[in-house]
C-alpha cells in the first residue's frame, strides 16, 4: 500500500500517536516511553518499528540505549502532521502524557543505571 496512506493510518492508533508526541518533544530512549505511557519495552518496541518502517522516527545507539526523536525532514514534507502532532497536545491522553513526561526528566537516576556497580 501507499507510504502515504500508511503514514496516516498510523495516525488513527492512539499508542502511536502518543509515542510520536512525546518524540515530537524531543529525543527519548524507549525507558522514557515505557515509563511516561506505562507500556511494556515490547509493546513500545512493537509500535516503535512500524514508526520506524514509515521513516517518521529516526534512532541512534548509545552504549546500552537506542534513542529515539522524529525525523523532521518527513515531518516537514507533510506540514499537516506538524498541525495535528500541535493539536493534540491540548488534548487527553496526550496533554498527561506531557505533564508525566516534564516530571520523569526531572526524577534522579531515570534510566541511566550505574554501569560501574553491574556485576560481571
Amino acid at each position: 500500500m501507499n507510504k502515504f496512506v500508511e503514514m496516516i493510518k498510523l495516525f488513527s492508533d492512539e499508542t502511536r500517536l502518543r509515542i510520536l508526541n512525546i518524540l515530537f518533544q524531543g529525543e527519548h530512549c524507549n525507558c522514557d516511553l515505557e515509563e511516561v505511557l506505562g507500556l511494556s519495552q515490547p509493546n513500545i518496541s512493537k509500535h516503535l518499528k512500524k514508526i520506524m518502517l514509515l521513516d517518521l522516527a529516526t534512532s541512534r545507539k548509545s552504549s546500552y540505549w537506542t534513542y529515539y526523536k522524529i525525523n523532521e525532514e518527513v515531518f516537514n514534507k507533510h506540514s499537516f502532521m506538524i498541525e495535528i502532532m500541535k493539536e493534540i497536545q491540548e488534548l487527553e491522553p496526550f496533554k498527561s502524557d506531557l505533564i508525566k513526561l516534564r516530571e520523569y526528566k526531572n526524577s534522579p537516576g531515570r534510566c541511566q543505571i550505574n554501569l560501574n556497580s553491574r556485576e560481571v
